[in-house]
């Protein structure tokens, strides 16, 4: 049975948690001079001096405070899972770049993203509203979490130089842009066998199964150009990043509307 209002503070609770991951990626980056001026990472509101790092934090902090509180209604109607799936959602938003952990920082985001913006998300997220799991929830969740961090690689790649020089390590820089560049495949294939797979254990039509995998064409492309370039950080590739979000955007929406028409057809 349905719980919109706890699948609605669920959501907002996610939504808010990150902004805040966000926020505060934003101000890390910027103490670590990842992020300089007219660079193409980060929102660039610190180094443009329209707000303080100090005040970034705050609004930072203040997310995960909000965020932890709207998902508060969830937890105590199913305190048992959510409660362990709400710790993790948590504790990764705050140390994915938060200084402790600071995960992105060590080799650790691609998982913490694939994580938190997977299986974390959408289990919390159907346990929330629905109180059941099933493997079509995870399965799906973990194409989102492969979407998600073609995003970050894409972004990384373009990195490895600036990072390396910074002492941040991610996953880019530890696999070299060789390597990194046969990752990038491999992390759009793997979404489109875990999307397959949610949609067997579904149960959806074929033709519905068919649509998301078909808002993936614009990937080759995108890979294509990657693969072929001697200079990832050439001016035809500056949007490399916005191309890969905009693929996750179209498979997210195309994905949950499939979903949503075998669950009111069946």
């Amino acid at each position: 049975m349905a719980r919109p209002l706890l699948a609605i503070t669920a959501a907002l609770g996610a939504l808010v948690l990150q902004v805040g991951v966000n926020l505060m990626n934003d101000v890390e980056d910027h103490r670590r001079l990842i992020d300089g001026p007219g660079g193409l990472g980060g929102a660039g509101v610190i180094q443009r001096g329209w707000l303080s790092a100090r005040v970034v934090r705050r609004a930072a902090l203040g997310c995960f405070v909000v965020g932890g509180a709207l998902g508060l209604p969830a937890i105590v109607a199913e305190p048992g899972p959510l409660l362990g799936v709400a710790t993790v959602a948590l504790v990764g938003a705050v140390g994915y770049s938060g200084r402790g952990l600071a995960l992105k920082y060590r080799a650790l985001g691609d998982l913490a993203v694939i994580t938190l913006c997977g299986p974390v998300l959408t289990v919390g997220f159907a346990l929330a509203a629905f109180g059941t799991l099933a493997w079509a929830t995870v399965l799906l969740g973990v194409a989102f979490g492969l979407m998600a961090v073609g995003i970050l690689h894409t972004n990384n790649l373009q990195d490895i130089d600036d990072d390396r020089a910074c002492g941040a390590v991610t996953v880019a820089s530890l696999l070299g842009v060789a390597a990194g560049k046969r990752y990038l495949v491999a992390l759009y294939l793997g979404a489109a066998a875990a999307w397959i797979g949610a949609a067997v254990a579904a149960e959806l039509p074929w033709f519905a199964a068919l649509v998301p995998l078909a808002t993936l064409l614009p990937l080759a492309p995108l890979v294509r150009d990657v693969l072929a370039a001697d200079d990832l950080k050439a001016p035809t590739l500056a949007l490399i990043r916005i191309r890969a979000a905009q693929a996750h955007l179209a498979f997210g929406v195309t994905a949950c509307v499939a979903l949503g028409v075998a669950l009111a057809t069946h």
